[in-house]
Formats: structure tokens, C-alpha cells, sequence
């Protein structure tokens, strides 16, 4: 625990990518979820495989309290413990588990009624049943899908590597045993699916909370009653709150997005948009860890009082996500083939491989810029620009909108899939530059070179 916590607060990019390589694959297995949801409804046909697609904005909206909750607690409980105030650290993450109980709550008890009307309004009547069997699992086990974002930004608040993957592992391991077992021996379709992702959060956010149980944390865990205050829960909730209203923002307008997509292309529209764009979101994974590594790590170096060391930090990880996703975009333009196939065993399915093949190409382009999309809204956290970072994503998601409006006006679902491409890239540039903007503006001697 203590190699862990004194690489974090050394040289910030020898911290950031000892904890961006740990994150990365704990959010790939978060994207892993989703992709083997898909690819085992794929054998059910288009309609369930279009219903994922339909309601997967229902679960990023429902994840979103915990890894906005997520990235405050590690923000705030880094900070604290940059300055050796270990009893602060603790109160911030006793608050935090309380205030995603709250949440979790309250949010399932609002939008649960709100489904059907959501479905109707996104004009997947046709799939309505499909929609509703999958989404359902989401609601009631929402206490475990935010905890898991919580403990892993916990455990990411004291550089905790090794267990931020073996948690998430878990997940993993728990959705591909459940998901073959739920969809096809018991017989539930792409019900199944949901409650296999939603169970397989309850395994790894029990197995985190089991070591701070045991007293295996550097960060120690007193769910005591006079721990619980609202200036810790609004520590918190300043930067989680923001960063989970971009990601409800975000996945608000892909909800909206899906009306322009379904005018155009019908419901197998919705698929032909979203299979392919499993693919992006896996190769941005490592954009969002190293994201969320610089959190921590820049937090914790302006609990130090260096903000040129933060600076360094803030360089690294841009250069870092850059190299890595030119890389990745490179891979998906080769190898887009063999990768569609996976997805496209079910005969309806492979019947439109060519052209699933030709977006997953489209799409590939977007992966370097989107990614600093996400990594600029990290580093504006860490900056204390959490309400200017929203008002980015807001700004975004109604050109995002706007363009995509736009390309249904030329009735051509090709020039659709082409603005995905602008418009993702356009948010990553917006972004980015409001990031060094903040920077120069905040700490205004010169930013130094790697």
C-alpha cells in the first residue's frame, strides 16, 4: 500500500503510467460488459441486438453517478492525502459511499417509470418489449452499478494498481460466465444480458468493500455517523456531480441521436450504428485511464503545492493518449474485417457485413480526438473547472445534435455515419483547447516540455 501511495505522489509520469496500464483494463472490462452482451444477443437476431443498442444510453446514464462520484472521491481523497491528512481522505470516501446510496435511489425512483415513454418517444415501439427486458435488471440493481465506479475511484485515490484491476476483473469474468448461462440455459433472451451485467457489478463492488473491511487500505474506511457531513458530500459532489451531469448529457443526446437514426435507417439502423461503435469505445479505454490516472496524480501534486509538477503531468497524458490511439485507429482501418465477423455470426446480421465493415472503418478516424474529448474533461477536474467542463458537453451535445441533423436532411445514412466521425472529433478538439486555456489562464508561468 505504501510503494503504491509514494509512486502517486512522485514523478508524475512514472505515476501516470503505472496507474494508467491497471485502469485501462479495468475499463476495458467495463466496455467488455457491454461487448459480450452484444455479441451473445447477436445469436438472438437483429430486433434484441437493436434494443441493446436502443437502451445502452440507459445504462451509461445509470453508470455515470458512479464514475462521476468516482472521480471525485479520487480527486478529493488524493488531494487530502498529497497534504498527509489521512482522517480527511477517510471522511471523503465514508461521504462518498453515502452519497451514491442517495443517489442511486433517488435516480432509479425517477427514471424507472419514465422507460416506457422513452422507448415511444425514441420511436422503438417495434422493440419495445426487447427494450424494457433489458433495461429492467439496470434499475433494481443500481446500488451495485454505482458502488463500482465509487470503489474503484476510491482505491485509485491511494495509487491502489493491483486492485483496481483484480476488482474489475472480476466483473469481467462474472458477465462472460453469466451472460451465456442467463440468455441461453435459463432461456431469459436479452434479459439475461441485463442482469448479467448487473449482477457482475455486485461481485466486484463486494469484493472491493471486503478489503476495506479487512483493514487492507491505505485509505481506511469508518462508516461513523459523525464521519458524515454535507461540506465532505459537497467536496465531492463539485467535481463527481459535474462529471456525472457530462456523461448524463452525453448519453441524453444519444437518446436523441437515436431519433434521427431510426428516421433514417429504421431499427436496423440503430444496429448498424452501434455494433460498429463497440470497437471506438474499446480503444478510447485507454484515453479514459490514463484520464483518470492524471487525477489523482495532478490532485495529489497540487496538494504538494507544485503546480508545475501537475503541468508535467497534464503534458504526459496528452502526448500518452495521442501515441496510443494514432495506434489503435491504425489497427481497427487494418484488421476491421476479422473484427465485424465476430459480431455478425447470426445470419440476419451478416447479411449487412460489407457494411458494417465500412463504418467500423468511418468510426475508426474518430478514436485520437474523442479521446482527448474525455481526457480534457479529466484534466478540467483537476484544474477545478468541473461547471466550465459541463458547459463544454452541453455545448457539444447540441452541435452534436445540430450536425447530425443536418446529415438527415441529405436522407443518406452513409453521410450519417461520416458526421459521427466530425462531430466526435470537433468535441475532443473543443475540449482539449479549453483544457490548455485554463491552464495558462490558472498558472501562467511558462508550461514546461517533456
Amino acid at each position: 500500500m505504501s510503494t503504491d501511495l509514494e509512486t502517486m505522489l512522485g514523478e508524475p509520469k512514472r505515476a501516470i503510467r503505472s496507474l494508467a496500464l491497471p485502469l485501462s483494463i479495468s475499463y476495458l472490462v467495463l466496455q467488455v460488459n457491454l461487448f459480450v452482451d452484444i455479441y451473445w444477443a447477436a445469436g438472438l437476431g437483429v430486433d434484441p441486438l437493436s434494443s441493446i443498442g436502443t437502451m445502452s444510453p440507459v445504462y451509461y446514464m445509470l453508470s455515470a453517478i458512479g464514475v462521476g462520484l468516482g472521480v471525485g472521491v479520487s480527486s478529493r481523497a488524493a488531494f487530502y492525502m498529497g497534504k498527509t491528512d489521512k482522517e480527511s481522505a477517510s471522511k471523503i470516501i465514508t461521504n462518498t459511499i453515502v452519497l451514491a446510496i442517495l443517489l442511486s435511489a433517488l435516480i432509479s425512483l425517477a427514471m424507472f417509470p419514465l422507460i416506457d415513454p422513452l422507448i415511444s418517444f425514441m420511436g422503438a415501439d417495434g422493440i419495445r418489449d426487447f427494450c424494457v427486458a433489458y433495461c429492467t435488471p439496470f434499475f433494481l440493481m443500481i446500488v451495485a452499478i454505482t458502488m463500482n465506479g465509487v470503489v474503484a475511484g476510491m482505491l485509485r485515490a491511494e495509487g491502489a494498481r493491483g486492485r483496481s484491476v483484480i476488482i474489475l476483473i472480476s466483473t469481467a469474468v462474472a458477465n462472460v460466465i453469466l451472460d451465456p448461462i442467463l440468455i441461453y440455459v435459463l432461456d431469459m433472451g436479452v434479459a439475461g444480458a441485463g442482469w448479467a451485467s448487473s449482477l457482475s457489478s455486485l461481485v466486484s463492488t463486494i469484493l472491493g468493500l471486503s478489503w476495506y473491511a479487512a483493514g487492507k487500505t491505505a485509505i481506511p474506511l469508518k462508516l461513523r455517523r459523525d464521519y458524515v457531513n454535507k461540506q465532505m458530500m459537497s467536496e465531492v459532489f463539485g467535481i463527481g456531480g459535474p462529471r456525472s451531469f457530462e456523461s448524463l448529457i452525453t448519453n441524453a443526446s444519444n437518446i436523441l441521436q437515436r431519433l434521427i437514426i431510426i428516421a433514417v435507417g429504421g431499427t436496423t439502423g440503430v444496429m448498424l450504428y452501434s455494433v460498429p461503435m463497440r470497437y471506438p469505445m474499446l480503444a478510447e479505454v485507454p484515453s479514459d485511464a490514463i484520464g483518470a490516472a492524471a487525477i489523482p496524480v495532478c490532485s495529489a501534486a497540487l496538494g504538494q503545492n507544485d503546480p508545475e509538477k501537475m503541468k508535467r503531468g497534464m503534458i504526459y497524458s496528452a502526448k500518452l493518449s495521442m501515441g496510443v490511439s494514432l495506434t489503435l485507429c491504425a489497427l481497427i482501418l487494418i484488421f476491421a474485417e476479422p473484427m465485424m465477423s465476430v459480431l455478425s455470426y447470426s445470419p440476419d446480421v451478416a447479411e449487412h457485413f460489407d457494411e458494417l465493415v465500412w463504418i467500423l472503418r468511418v468510426y475508426a478516424l474518430l478514436i485520437p480526438l474523442d479521446g482527448y474529448r474525455k481526457l480534457g474533461s479529466c484534466l478540467m477536474q483537476v484544474l477545478g473547472r468541473s461547471g466550465t467542463s459541463t458547459l463544454l458537453m452541453m455545448f457539444w451535445a447540441f452541435l452534436k445534435i445540430a450536425l447530425y441533423y443536418v446529415a438527415f436532411l441529405t436522407g443518406s445514412f452513409e453521410n450519417l455515419i461520416i458526421m459521427v466521425t466530425i462531430v466526435y472529433s470537433l468535441g475532443g478538439v473543443i475540449m482539449m483547447c479549453a483544457t490548455y486555456h485554463y491552464v495558462k489562464k490558472k498558472y501562467p508561468r511558462q508550461i514546461p516540455t517533456l
